[in-house]
């Protein structure tokens, strides 16, 4: 794999994602937005008075949504301005954490169990319980959500009533990372395994024991391969029945925040720099 260096960029461990041709970077206090064909700079502006590394950046039809530690800020993504900051949480116990999108509606994971729906036109926000720990990943899928818990549970919610449906134990630590794709949930976890599990049946389906070390992050899929980001180093797994196509070193960011990927194309950041990286074909 050829890694490139696109950009020069000092930063505390960055915030990363793209839209359509566009990339969009949270470092420091700023949030920048790039053309990813010139990589020039089209927008910048300064969103936060302090510093700080526990947030999140999402992109959803025309707005960037940012969270940093109680609060979520929504952007105009034409030009970068701030068109509100609503305050969801209120201290430790409930901070924010990932942000993820259904139909006309955000879901936003609170400390503690907790969950925010927020109208995406009126921008209401409503908080319910939905499970008794934490948790750090969630997908969305159709009108169910599936939450990876820090008990190391994955939990089917119902988006109507936002009532637990079902519930899988998979383990008894972290789940970081939860993504959907063709009917199966994809998870990593502190337990180090990643895992497949069957929608229809809610049973694990396949196993990948010892397959990561760190706090890892599932990026995607491309094409048939699994996309796994874990400290500075990126591997692949076959899609179906999780054996390992290949590693290799690629910057990931703070807990793998700055790494991502479009298409078959990553990026990925260290505290000085931006890289891409062209996936090749892969035949299975």
């Amino acid at each position: 794999m050829e890694m490139s260096k696109i950009l020069d960029l000092e930063n505390d461990g960055l915030n990363i994602a793209t839209d359509n041709h566009f990339l969009y970077i949270r470092s420091k206090r700023t949030i920048y937005k790039y053309d990813i064909l010139s990589m020039s700079m089209q927008i910048q502006n300064t969103v936060y008075k302090k510093d700080g590394k526990a947030r999140t950046l999402s992109i959803w039809e025309n707005f960037v949504y940012l969270t940093d530690f109680c609060d979520l800020y929504i952007l105009n993504k034409d030009n970068m301005q701030i068109e509100k900051v609503i305050r969801i949480g209120t201290d430790l116990s409930s901070d924010l954490g990932a942000v993820r999108f259904g139909e006309n509606k955000a879901y936003i994971c609170i400390r503690n169990g907790k969950m925010a729906v927020m109208d995406i036109c009126t921008r209401e926000v409503e908080k319910t319980d939905i499970s008794e720990s934490s948790s750090w990943d969630h997908c969305v899928v159709g009108d169910r959500i599936y939450t990876g818990t820090v008990n190391g549970e994955v939990i089917e919610t119902d988006t109507g009533s936002m009532q637990m449906m079902r519930k899988t134990v998979l383990g008894k630590k972290n789940i970081y990372s939860v993504i959907h794709n063709e009917g199966i949930l994809y998870t990593v976890s502190q337990d180090m395994a990643i895992r497949t599990v069957s929608i229809e049946s809610f049973e694990t389906v396949n196993t990948a024991k010892k397959a990561v070390k760190g706090m890892a992050k599932i990026l995607g899929l491309c094409k048939k391969v699994l996309v796994v980001a874990d400290s500075n180093k990126i591997s692949l797994w076959d899609k179906q029945d999780l054996h390992l196509i290949d590693t290799f070193k690629f910057p990931t960011g703070h807990f793998n925040k700055g790494a991502l990927l479009n298409g078959d194309t990553l990026y990925g950041s260290d505290y000085n720099s931006v890289y891409s990286c062209a996936l090749y074909t892969f035949n299975t």
